[in-house]
């Protein structure tokens, strides 16, 4: 099975228009566009980041919470088997 050879560039014209004027509502409905884009690409990005961020915010009152126990343990209320009663 053979595939003949076709001259391509012969079918496929290319043209170029050199428009001056730009149409400033297809402008106005690209910018629209891409700022819809652009917030709905962040959305969940920022959603992420709240988590991380909290988790972040919970991790370190955590260690400044078990470093004040560890450095203090005197001021600590701790019930004692003969308070209890």
């Amino acid at each position: 099975m053979t595939i003949a050879r076709q001259n391509t560039t012969a079918s496929l014209p290319i043209t170029i228009h050199d428009s001056e004027s730009i149409d400033l509502a297809s402008l106005w409905k690209l910018v629209e566009l891409a700022t819809n884009g652009f917030w709905w690409r962040t959305k969940s990005y920022t959603t992420i980041l709240g988590v991380m961020l909290l988790t972040l915010i919970s991790l370190i009152f955590l260690s400044m919470h078990w470093s004040y126990r560890r450095l203090f343990p005197f001021i600590s209320h701790r019930v004692s088997r003969n308070d209890r009663a």
